[in-house]
């Protein structure tokens, strides 16, 4: 890898803000950081579409992007304060205060990201 691929794989990785950058920026950062399988499935895309998105190739209706940015929000939240990995465990992982359901089973179905949020908000 050169020192110049090595950046821009960088900055593709860098957490962009959700509502500035392009569709295809946060697409890139959930696929890097979450991985294909699980940003597209709580995002209710295919990993094909995802991929298609982040690369610039392809533009998501308004009901996709939307779902994007919300899976984006909460596990940029997580990953800025936990670390990557807890993302990924806390998205895959059943939660009781979600009845049990794992938050990417509820963004998934398209549940509104409120009660996914206050699920990953820490208790005092």
């Amino acid at each position: 890898m050169t020192a110049e691929s090595d950046s821009k794989l960088h900055d593709r990785l860098a957490t962009p803000p959700i509502t500035v950058d392009g569709v295809e920026a946060l697409a890139a950062w959930l696929e890097g950081t979450l991985g294909a399988r699980l940003s597209a499935f709580a995002a209710g895309v295919t990993a094909r579409d995802l991929a298609r998105i982040a690369h610039g190739e392809e533009r998501p209706d308004t009901n996709a992007e939307r779902r994007l940015r919300n899976v984006f929000a909460v596990a940029s939240l997580l990953a800025a304060r936990d670390g990557a990995g807890s993302a990924y465990a806390w998205l895959t992982e059943p939660n009781a205060e979600l009845g049990q359901r794992t938050p990417a089973e509820l963004l998934h179905d398209g549940q509104t990201p409120e009660a996914v949020w206050f699920a990953a908000a820490p208790v005092f």
